[in-house]
């Protein structure tokens, strides 16, 4: 009987893997054009000389890891790096679960023949036996190898890197798709830039064709083109190059109006993303029925019932699923663990603990803790819990109808912007997590401390978004403090003065996903 892990199957896994060593480039269906702030964060790390570090990726299911993975091969073919040099492979595959790392690798070496610097893609490496030993080898003894990891289970991730050597890696973590980045998946940029001169031309009658060009004094429609076609600008060049979502407190209610106008345009889109998120395939896809079932039988269900059960060495998967089914029934609220135990029929507390920090090491969730006065996190008081996504939220409570219930979209818009704001405080000093006032009903939904600048936001995604006046958003007196009214309608946007000097910004949602992505994606 033949091995099941032998060099003959191993070579034809890679040979499947790696196209690119017949064909000489990365096949295009392949290539997706655009590309997120991890690829070039990888990226600029591959191309140092000076300093070397591994990379891993982290992020759930479908966030797009793999395709950053092809979209750093084909820029270190499009440079001149020979094709042997690059191998790619998921270490998720049933062959190569069979073997080692190293023994593979060294498969590869010694049938493709590569010389001089190699790149190794590792996708899944959670699957590997034993990778971070071999990775820490690999390290000290191949000082050509560069080597781009990925991986869905963050906790193995940390602890693997912590034991590989801390200074061999560097960790990157892949969120969902941020609004703007949406937009600019599903081709907005047409849109965004408005029709050109030409097609405006094209679609004329041709009597009315000829008047224009009699009145601009010329025959040639090219003339024309060169003439205005330079003025046409998208809308993101018409925000300053410096524009930080922290400095709309610095315009008046005019200004800001003017560039919540200029999104107009992907107001439309909002509501489809909010239903279908931030997951890049699924944006693309046709049928928005089937996405949500894709959401939740491969996103979720293999998550719950594969993934974590055998990476953590959970054998109750039924509690596992009904914590994650309260969850997010619960996305935006505080939770109570005493409420929940009781909920889920005697589930301990220490359990209950233990399968959200899964959740949240998995990639499923985000836990915000409550922030004192100080700026400091209060550990033991109740977090409030954010499905990573509102689209999984939505996709395993099969809700239909997010878009028409008020209640459930106030849920879900908050989610939004809690993954917003958090991916934006990733490469800042300092904390995110909401604020209550102690034995008061009182309290602000997302809040950000550091040292340069707070920010104060509440989330009032409906109609005559009203705050009360004794909401503590309204007495912030810090000079670095920001403050945020996250509205519904493009008519509920101003820059308020308020009575104690202090300025507050409500903008509507989409606006502000929007610029927030935008600004994270200049940088």
């Amino acid at each position: 009987m033949m091995s099941i892990f032998s060099e003959e199957e191993v070579l034809k896994v890679l040979n499947i893997y790696n196209p690119w060593w017949k064909i000489g480039e990365l096949p295009k269906d392949y290539i997706q054009k655009m590309k997120r702030l991890a690829f070039y964060d990888v990226k600029d790390i591959l191309m140092k000389s000076d300093i070397r570090r591994f990379v891993v990726l982290s992020g759930a299911r479908r966030v797009g890891k793999t395709t950053i993975l092809y979209q750093l091969i084909d820029e270190l073919l499009n440079h001149g790096v020979n094709e042997k040099n690059i191998v790619y492979m998921s270490l998720d595959n049933p062959i190569l679960k069979f073997g080692s790392l190293d023994k593979i690798l060294e498969i590869y070496v010694q049938n493709i023949s590569p010389k001089g610097e190699i790149y190794i893609f590792l996708d899944e490496i959670q699957y590997s036996t034993e990778w971070n030993s071999w990775l820490k080898v690999f390290y000290d003894q191949n000082i050509n190898w560069k080597i781009v990891a990925t991986g869905s289970a963050s906790p193995l991730i940390d602890k693997g890197v912590s034991e590989s050597g801390v200074g061999r890696w560097i960790t990157i973590t892949v969120p969902t798709l941020s609004f703007y980045e949406y937009c600019k998946l599903i081709n907005k940029e047409d849109k965004l830039t408005g029709k050109t001169v030409f097609e405006i031309i094209n679609n004329m009658p041709q009597k009315l064709v000829k008047e224009i060009l009699k009145a601009q004094g010329t025959d040639s429609i090219t003339e024309i083109l060169s003439r205005y076609e330079s003025r046409l600008v998208k809308i993101e060049e018409k925000i300053p190059k410096d524009f930080s979502i922290t400095k709309l407190q610095d315009i008046d209610t005019k200004k800001l109006k003017e560039i919540v106008g200029l999104l107009d345009s992907v107001k439309e889109d909002f509501a489809r993303y909010l239903t279908i998120g931030g997951f890049p395939e699924l944006a693309l896809s046709k049928n928005d029925r089937n996405a949500q079932r894709i959401l939740r039988e491969d996103i979720v269900d293999k998550v719950l019932k594969r993934d974590m059960p055998e990476l953590f060495n959970i054998r109750n998967i039924s509690v596992l699923e009904k914590v994650f089914l309260y969850l997010c029934f619960e996305s935006s609220n505080i939770i109570n663990y005493s409420t929940m135990s009781q909920t889920l029929e005697g589930v301990s507390l220490p359990t209950l603990q233990d399968y959200i920090k899964y959740l949240q090491k998995a990639n499923l969730i985000y836990i915000s803790e409550m922030i004192n006065n100080t700026g400091t996190k209060i550990l033991k008081s109740n977090p409030k819990i954010y499905i990573v996504d509102s689209a999984i939220r939505n996709a395993v409570l099969m809700k239909d109808n997010v878009l028409i219930d008020a209640t459930e979209m106030g849920y879900v818009v908050e989610t939004a912007v809690y993954r917003h704001v958090y991916t934006y405080m990733q490469n800042k000093t300092g904390n995110i997590g909401y604020y209550r006032e102690k034995d008061k009903d009182k309290e602000i939904d997302i809040v950000t401390e550091s040292v340069k600048e707070n920010m104060y936001i509440e989330v009032k995604y409906r109609e005559n978004p009203e705050v009360k006046k004794d909401n503590p958003i309204y007495t912030r007196t810090g000079d670095s403090d920001r403050l945020f009214i996250i509205t519904k309608n493009s008519e509920d946007c101003e820059v308020a003065q308020l009575e104690n000097g202090k300025r507050l910004v409500k903008i509507p949602a989409y606006a502000f996903l929007y610029l927030i992505g935008l600004e994270e994606a200049r940088k």
